[in-house]
């Protein structure tokens, strides 16, 4: 048992040991091979060419050659060719140089010959391995026959037509081209993408190939009457090879929605009342009128109705007219009934006539132009509502027509009161008898007198109104608004501030001077009455309003204008 295990041990120790020097010597060869070898470019890579055409097989290298040997299709052997190489009326050398690196060769006609892999194997001075390129020449060869078609199941040869909702299997077959043809299928004008199979390409012993594909399909109305076709493209082919079969379809006369409405019919003028009907086989037609009836290629009871056989149209369309030999005014109040029959069902169609002009079309719009009306719609209602908004809060683009206009009324309040107190009382009295009071009230954080020291005053600006008027208001005037009691309340504390000589305040009041009527003193206040720091807006008869406090109680043994 142990001698056993010691030469299943062994045996396994070798078995190792060549299959690391086997891949030792083959990566060694590797290594060696990528060390020398050299990048050729081939062009053109894998092409497809006709019969006939001039083609041109190049390999190019960034080193000297010392020959270029090409192996071709058609050619036995390699061809060593270079510059110095005599040309032919088939073949010659291409390039500038083998010492630029240059291998090829120009094909003057190519023919199917020619149809396989070309190679050039190049050579260089003191090398003893060759770089090599290769490309697949395709020479191409169309299909010689027009496609096989074959649909299964056949039709109903006694209809000669298929049934509606009948499911076909069609296959269509391209043979012996050069490359595999390209094929596609229509019915009628419309081309066919759903129900095919996957293109199966079969090739010869002689490089050609054949391709099948087949279709299955279910057969509707609409299908009635149109071409099955298959249809081969190639690129040696200038135009299409197509084959066709010509498919039927039964159905019953197709229904139409509502009442037909038709126009233009003329009192005591001949009218037709026409029906176009999508059926197969041909239909059977029977016309009412007042509840009599008549079948086509017959006149009503009066002679005055003819019905006219079907005429067709194509494509399973027909057409069934009713001529009325002179209208009448009682014709247009009528209802007309066209009963169409086939072998698969029937159809009942009503038709009105009118003496009015055809209506034009109403238009009508897509899907996509509704939406984008809708929406540019509802952006000009947002845009008007945020322009509304910020006009009424006073916000953004707003905000700075409110800020400077607060701010130019009060520079101007301002300014004037720095001009009134500007100017001294000539007199003995004291100098305290000469100075004026500015007050200004102020709610919020907005300073118009830092407004006022940053631009021009307007002198034209006159004080808007003095405190005597505003205290001899009415009563129901100054109750109408919040805002001006406020004002009146703030007015008449600062005036009783004024007459009290023993408050604080009344000693900085300017007394007149000596020469100089008591009262012309001037107090001015500006009432600023805002309770937010938010920018408002206000109405036009709602603004800032500047009094005039003129003290005029006289001293005693003085006399003086009240």
């Amino acid at each position: 048992m142990k001698t056993s295990e010691r030469r299943r041990y062994q045996h396994r120790q070798g078995e190792m040991f060549i299959w690391i020097a086997s891949t030792a010597v083959a990566f060694a060869l590797l290594q060696e091979h990528g060390a020398n070898a050299i990048h050729v470019d081939v062009s053109p890579r894998n092409p497809t060419v006709k019969v006939g055409q001039n083609f041109t097989f190049m390999c190019l290298v960034a080193k000297p050659l010392m020959y270029c040997r090409i192996q071709m299709p058609g050619v036995s052997g390699g061809l060593n060719l270079n510059e110095n190489s005599e040309r032919n009326t088939e073949y010659w050398y291409a390039g500038d140089s083998i010492t630029r690196g240059q291998c090829g060769i120009t094909i003057n006609r190519m023919t199917d010959k020619y149809n396989g892999q070309f190679k050039c194997s190049l050579g260089f001075s003191g090398e003893s391995n060759e770089s090599e390129g290769t490309t697949n020449v395709t020479v191409a060869r169309p299909p010689q026959n027009p496609p096989d078609l074959m649909v299964t199941p056949e039709f109903d040869r006694h209809f000669n037509a298929y049934s509606e909702d009948t499911s076909i299997n069609a296959m269509c077959t391209v043979r012996d081209a050069r490359p595999a043809a390209d094929l596609s299928w229509f019915m009628g004008d419309d081309q066919i993408t759903d129900g095919l199979s996957r293109l199966e390409i079969v090739e010869s012993p002689t490089n050609l190939f054949t391709v099948h594909q087949n279709l299955t399909r279910k057969l509707t109305w609409k299908d009635n009457a149109k071409d099955l076709k298959c249809v081969a493209t190639h690129i040696a082919l200038d135009r299409v090879l197509s084959t066709i079969k010509q498919i039927n379809v039964r159905f019953a006369p197709r229904p139409i929605p509502g009442t037909i409405e038709q126009f233009g019919f003329k009192v005591g003028d001949e009218g037709i009342i026409s029906v176009q009907i999508q059926a197969y086989p041909k239909p059977r037609l029977t016309w009412y009128v007042d509840q009599e009836s008549f079948p086509e290629g017959r006149m009503d009871s009066s002679q005055r109705f003819e019905a006219i056989s079907a005429r067709a149209m194509g494509n399973g369309t027909w057409e069934g007219q009713l001529l009325i030999m002179r209208v009448s005014a009682d014709d247009v109040t009528r209802q007309y009934v066209l009963k169409a029959t086939n072998d698969v069902g029937e159809q009942t169609y009503r038709v009105s006539i009118s003496t009015s002009t055809e209506p034009e079309g109403s238009l009508e719009l897509g899907t996509g132009p509704i939406i984008g009306i809708v929406v540019a719609v509802l952006v000009l209602l947002i845009a008007l509502f945020m322009l509304g908004f910020a006009r009424t809060t006073g916000r953004w683009c707003f905000a700075d027509g409110v800020t400077r206009h607060d701010n130019k009324e009060s520079e101007t309040f301002i300014k004037d009161s720095q001009t009134q107190g500007s100017n001294p009382n000539k007199g003995d009295n004291p100098p305290d008898e000469q100075k004026s009071l500015t007050a200004t009230v102020k709610v919020n954080e907005s300073s118009d007198t830092e407004s006022a020291d940053h631009g021009p005053a307007e002198k034209s600006k006159k004080p808007r109104m003095n405190l005597t008027y505003i205290l001899n208001k009415k009563k129901d005037k100054v109750a109408a608004d919040v805002e001006d009691l406020k004002l009146q309340n703030v007015a008449m504390e600062t005036e009783k501030e004024m007459e009290n000589p023993g408050t604080e305040s009344s000693e900085h009041i300017a007394m007149g001077a000596k020469g100089k009527p008591h009262g012309q003193d001037v107090v001015y206040a500006e009432l600023d009455l805002q309770s937010t720091r938010r920018p408002i807006v206000r109405r036009e008869d709602d603004k800032t309003e500047y009094a005039e406090i003129i003290h005029t109680k006289p001293e005693e043994g003085e006399g003086g204008d009240q």
